[in-house]
């Protein structure tokens, strides 16, 4: 259920139900869920680096 599966974010592929998952499931989910945070937390870094680079060429 990762993203690496196929670069599909998470946010597209939520369980139906919770319900019907085991622990195990859950648990394989909450980690899948760690490791897109820490992709989307490393983007944001890069973002927030190109735009600083972006507003410091444009500065007057």
């Amino acid at each position: 259920m990762t993203s690496e599966e196929n670069d599909t974010p998470l946010k597209n592929r939520f369980p139906q139900s919770f319900d019907s998952m085991s622990v195990n499931e859950l648990e394989d989910y909450i980690s899948a869920l760690k490791v897109e945070i820490q992709k989307v937390e490393g983007l944001i870094v890069k973002k927030k680096s190109a735009e600083s680079a972006a507003h410091s060429v444009f500065k007057v």
